[in-house]
């Protein structure tokens, strides 16, 4: 049975009458994501919206996530970073490593690979093993990224059983260069992002300069929050609750991280895109107010972050 982290699928979660299970393409096929269909995957553009709803549909099958339901898997959250062409892609164009933790279904480490970076350092990891495979179905790429690349492992594990791993002990510690975590860390509550946040310090290269980047929902209030039906009680039935942050809580928490880590760290985090951090973005850098909020209150706003070893 799938579960989350905490527990199995809630009662009612894989209903598609949920709001976020969206029925028809709209806005999601970007012509960035049909661009990488085309060129990268070959995949006719007469076919691209019944291809995009058979994989929507086996990923539902495996975990109901919002996300899934909404098509996220289509939108390259990694390559929307300000830091993404100024600094993630000419390192692993030099060869740097790069692990992709909640991969879900690898849509970053396929822009990654087509807008040039060798496949042969490029790594996902995600809870569920069936990502792998379904993935392929998606990208049709197996020749371009061979298996072996994607790690399935719940970095929410004790101890004993994160150590003994696939990220732990085929990566192994202190392994990669550039740790993304896109729209990740906030499914979780303060402990688990703190102990999430360590073991992904546990992971990342000991050279001066290694960093963690990514984005994920923030809020202008920070705090615990409730989240509503269905994934708002845990297995044993206590509130689940998961910790938005402002850019103050956010660096308070890699704070401790990297102080229960041993590891000197300098970090950023800004909601949406402010000026300043905006410098090195893109075009298609994604700033607007989050509209539509199914499961977390008024003041969501995105969070963007990079924590880099001092």
């Amino acid at each position: 049975m799938a579960k989350m982290l905490d527990g199995p699928v809630p009662n009612g979660a894989r209903s598609v009458s949920w709001p976020w299970y969206h029925h028809v393409l709209t806005n999601e096929l970007t012509t960035e994501a049909k661009q990488l269909l085309a060129a990268y995957s070959g995949i006719p553009s007469t076919q691209m919206e019944a291809h995009v709803y058979s994989i929507r549909d086996k990923a539902w099958g495996i975990f109901p996530w919002p996300c899934v339901g909404e098509f996220w898997f289509l939108s390259f959250g990694l390559a929307k970073h300000p830091l993404y062409k100024n600094m993630v892609l000419p390192r692993l164009r030099a060869g740097q490593t790069l692990l992709d933790v909640g991969a879900c279904l690898g849509q970053d480490l396929r822009k990654c690979i087509f807008d040039g970076a060798p496949s042969t350092n490029l790594f996902a990891s995600d809870l569920f093993p069936e990502y792998e495979e379904l993935a392929y179905n998606l990208w049709r790429d197996r020749d371009r990224l061979p298996p072996g690349h994607f790690f399935a492992d719940n970095i929410l594990a004790d101890n004993a059983t994160f150590t003994a791993g696939s990220l732990m002990t085929r990566l192994g510690p202190g392994s990669v260069d550039i740790i993304t975590a896109t729209m990740f860390l906030h499914l979780f509550n303060y402990e688990n992002q703190l102990k999430t946040a360590t073991r992904m310090l546990r992971l990342l290269s000991h050279k001066p300069g290694s960093i963690i980047l990514g984005s994920q929902a923030g809020s202008i209030d920070f705090g615990e929050q409730t989240l509503k039906p269905p994934f708002h009680r845990s297995e044993n039935g206590s509130k689940r609750t998961v910790f938005r942050h402002n850019p103050d809580s956010f660096e308070r928490l890699w704070k401790e991280a990297g102080q229960a880590a041993g590891v000197p760290l300098r970090i950023s985090a800004v909601l949406q895109a402010p000026a300043d951090f905006l410098a090195a973005a893109d075009s298609s850098f994604d700033y607007a107010v989050k509209k539509r909020r199914y499961l977390t209150r008024s003041g969501t706003r995105r969070l963007y972050f990079s924590i880099m070893r001092a």
